[in-house]
């Protein structure tokens, strides 16, 4: 079994995950991208590496559970463990000011759901024995990462004051909003497996989603990812952004 801490990260073939691999490779922990585009994947995980970073890329596509199951077997067979897992991924169908909660497709809903909460929960499951097993290395203290949204804060939404409240978009918050509730209940269902769950919001991040209006970079927005994946004695339960706690 490595010595070293070990991540696996969902989407990072780009923004803020492939800067969350760089950053977490600079901390010495051995990096596992996960992505269902191959080319790409290679790719990001061979520009890494000739950074002189111990990074592999590991085919998955999180819409698909036996290809979520696949990945986890071959994470067990190469590396044995999982120290921290970050559910990346995302997606968002319906982030646009012309698009009323009232007449969105039930298949956005669906497809949006599939994506950032039923792929991020499969996910969870088929890595929890990887996970598990990182807890008796004694490296670093086990953790699941859920990167959320303040769009997924109800009460964030719910205030006519908030920055974000005119954000009305129904199947990217509402996802997140369920993502968080996922966060809620495995981080008290895992406490006796002393493995921490956390969301985190990296904020609005120059990408594809985030669009080039986007205030903060993604180096912004993977710098509180990075700081809780590399805490010995991280907090469990918690909606996290740059400033501090997010109110569900």
């Amino acid at each position: 079994m490595t010595t070293k801490p070990v991540t696996f990260i969902t989407g990072a073939n780009k923004g803020i995950g492939n800067e969350v691999a760089r950053q977490l490779a600079q901390h010495d922990f051995t990096v596992l991208i996960g992505t269902r585009n191959v080319q790409r994947g290679e790719v990001a995980a061979e520009t890494l590496r000739a950074e002189g970073f111990e990074v592999h890329f590991v085919p998955i596509d999180i819409n698909d559970e036996l290809s979520i199951k696949d990945a986890a077997e071959t994470v067990a067979r190469q590396w044995k463990q999982v120290t921290v897992l970050i559910n990346n991924a995302a997606v968002n169908y319906d982030f646009s000011p012309a698009t009323r909660p009232s007449t969105l497709s039930v298949d956005v809903l669906k497809d949006t759901f599939l994506t950032n909460v039923f792929g991020a929960f499969a996910t969870i499951h088929h890595f929890l024995p990887l996970l598990k097993q990182a807890g008796t290395a004694q490296i670093l203290k086990p953790q699941i990462i859920n990167i959320s949204s303040t769009l997924g804060s109800l009460t964030s939404l719910s205030d006519p004051e908030h920055y974000y409240y005119g954000v009305n978009t129904v199947a990217y918050n509402s996802s997140k909003s369920a993502l968080n509730a996922i966060t809620v209940a495995l981080a008290k269902d895992l406490v006796e497996d002393k493995i921490s769950v956390n969301s985190i919001c990296p904020g609005w991040v120059k990408t594809d989603m985030g669009t080039d209006n986007a205030p903060r970079t993604v180096e912004q927005g993977a710098s509180i990812i990075v700081k809780l994946a590399t805490m010995e004695n991280p907090p469990t339960g918690k909606f996290l952004d740059d400033d501090g706690e997010i109110l569900w």
